[in-house]
This record gives C-alpha cells, sequence and structure tokens, in this order.
C-alpha cells in the first residue's frame, strides 16, 4: 500500500467508528425530526464507509480495465455521496422551515413530513446514482489506476449533458439553499438579539443569553458552508472542466477530489451530530463510566483495608 491508500484506509476507518457511535447515541435520544435528518446522514456515510471505500482496497493498482467490483465501489461511493448532499440540503430547508413555525417543530404531521424527506432524499440520490449504469455517461477506472467513478473524460453529448446537469442539481443548487438558510438563520437570531437589547437592556440574562447563540450559530453556518465547499468543489471543478474544455483532467485534481469526498463522510456526521450534543453525551458518558470504576476500585480498596484490620485489632483488644 502506497501512502495514499494508507490515508484513505485511515478516513475510511475513522468514518466506518465514527458514524457507528454516532449512530449508538442518536438511537438512545428522544426521535425529532432533526434527529432523524441526522440518523439517514450517518447511516449514508456508513454505507459510503463500507461498500465504497474498503473495496478500492482490493483493486489492482494501476489496472487497465474497469471491473465489476470497480464499478460497484463507484456505485456505491456515488449514492451515499448524493445522499448526504440531498439530506443537508434538506437540514438547511427543514432549518428554515422550523424557524418560521418553531411551535410546530415536533408536530406529529411534520414530523411525517420529514420522514418523507428522509426517504425522497435517498429516491433522488439513487436515481442520479443509477444514471451512469442506465448508459447515461458511466463509471469507469480513473486515470490514477486506483479506483473507478463517473467518468470525467466523455465524449458523447450525453455525457456532458449529464455532468452539467449533477453539477447544477447536486452542487449549485445545494450550495444556493445552504447560504439562503445561513443568512436567514442569522438574520432571524439577530433580529432576535436586537429586540431582547432594545427591550431589557445589554446585560440581561436573555440577552446575554442569546448573544452567545447568535455566535454559536454564526460559528455552525460557516463550518457548515465552509466543510460542503471542501469536500465538493474538487469535484464539481473537475466534472465543469470536462464538460466545457478539452482539457484532460490532472491526477492530482483527481487525487485531491477522491480525499475531501471520502473526508466529508467523517466530517458532515460530526458537524450535525455535535449540534444534537451526541459527542458531548459520549465524553460524559465515559468520564462517568470512568469515574465509576474509580469509585469500585476504592471501595475494594477500603474492604480490604477493613478485613485487614480487623485480626490486628482483634489481637491489640486482647
Amino acid at each position: 500500500m502506497d501512502a495514499e491508500q494508507i490515508l484513505l484506509t485511515f478516513i475510511a476507518l475513522m468514518a466506518i467508528i465514527g458514524n457507528i457511535v454516532a449512530l449508538y447515541y442518536l438511537a438512545k435520544r428522544r426521535v425529532n425530526n432533526y434527529i432523524m435528518l441526522c440518523v439517514n446522514l450517518s447511516v449514508s456515510a456508513e454505507i459510503q464507509s463500507i461498500f465504497g471505500f474498503l473495496p478500492t482496497l482490493f483493486l489492482e493498482k494501476d489496472s487497465k480495465k474497469t471491473t465489476l467490483l470497480c464499478r460497484l465501489a463507484a456505485f456505491f461511493s456515488v449514492f451515499p455521496s448524493f445522499t448526504s448532499i440531498s439530506i443537508l440540503t434538506a437540514v438547511a430547508i427543514s432549518r428554515m422551515f422550523l424557524l418560521e413555525k418553531p411551535f410546530l417543530s415536533n408536530h406529529g404531521c411534520y414530523r411525517s413530513l420529514f420522514y418523507k424527506i428522509g426517504m425522497a432524499s435517498w429516491v433522488y440520490s439513487l436515481v442520479w446514482a443509477s444514471l451512469p449504469l442506465l448508459g447515461f455517461s458511466s463509471y469507469t477506472l480513473e486515470a490514477t489506476g486506483s479506483r473507478c467513478s463517473i467518468n470525467w473524460t466523455p465524449k458523447r453529448v450525453s455525457d456532458k449533458i449529464f455532468l452539467i446537469l449533477l453539477v447544477i442539481l447536486m452542487f449549485f443548487l445545494p450550495l444556493i439553499i445552504i447560504l439562503v438558510s445561513c443568512f436567514y438563520t442569522a438574520r432571524v437570531i439577530h433580529l432576535k438579539l436586537t429586540y431582547f437589547s432594545c427591550t431589557y437592556g445589554k446585560d440581561n440574562i436573555e440577552t446575554k443569553r442569546f448573544k452567545k447563540k447568535e455566535n454559536k450559530a454564526v460559528l455552525s453556518l460557516l463550518i457548515m458552508v465552509l466543510s460542503f465547499l471542501l469536500c465538493w468543489t474538487p469535484y464539481a471543478t473537475i466534472a465543469l472542466l470536462s464538460a466545457f474544455t478539452s482539457i484532460t483532467t490532472p491526477i492530482l485534481l483527481l487525487r485531491v477530489a477522491a480525499l475531501f469526498a471520502k473526508v466529508s463522510a467523517v466530517v458532515n456526521p460530526i458537524i450535525y451530530c455535535t449540534k444534537e450534543n451526541v459527542f458531548y453525551n459520549i465524553t460524559i458518558a465515559f468520564k462517568l463510566r470512568n469515574a465509576s470504576l474509580i469509585n469500585r476500585s476504592r471501595n475494594m480498596e477500603n474492604k480490604n483495608n477493613a478485613l485487614d484490620l480487623k485480626p490486628t485489632c482483634a489481637i491489640s483488644c486482647k
């Protein structure tokens, strides 16, 4: 294994372990609309890690043939990736929806709506991921010779149309929705902060609480946008270059794109599960467990010391 494969293997293992832990603790929490979307996000990242990343380790290095295993690995990398993007877009839309109608955020009918949003994200992504298998573009061996992906060297007009639509509907449209959601969320929180400042003053407890909430929200939104851009801009750049120019895609760009796309399987669940304090609860659980083990060991030591002192006490009493 070369350095690239070692790094990708490490990312895959981190994604598998991280998403299993996230799913375990998400399952223990009270189900709400946001939790459902987080579960879908972690499941898609887990599928991507196991069925998309690990099979590439068994592909022959610098192979010239596109095998069935290579195509399947490409499909199971692309399908969950599209699902993650769709779910992130759904998270952005749901945030605006719940800010608009906060008193109905956990209402039963809206919960069923969020179930449908999750299912629609999977179906929508499955359709896009299946098109290359049906003849619209194809899954083929990359120029790196180490993995398969969507055909980035299109020769047919249909292949170029597929890449253009893919960039519009799987990159630019979700990015616009995420940005609009971020600005809308920041605006709502800022308006509430202004209201509390004008009504109760800047030193009021509620004003300070909303100030902290605004700072946290802005940081969260920046991380959301930057992570999306970092993970998917390289592949969007490759698709645009392939569709509109005759430039051969640089191998370095292919390697970077594959690396950042795999990092998304680790980063996305951490970002969104952290908002529900999942990993904070994990830390607390480990601390409580360690504290209980320490207390048990101390109690055992005290009991042993007490047993050792009993004969001595008996002798001294005599």
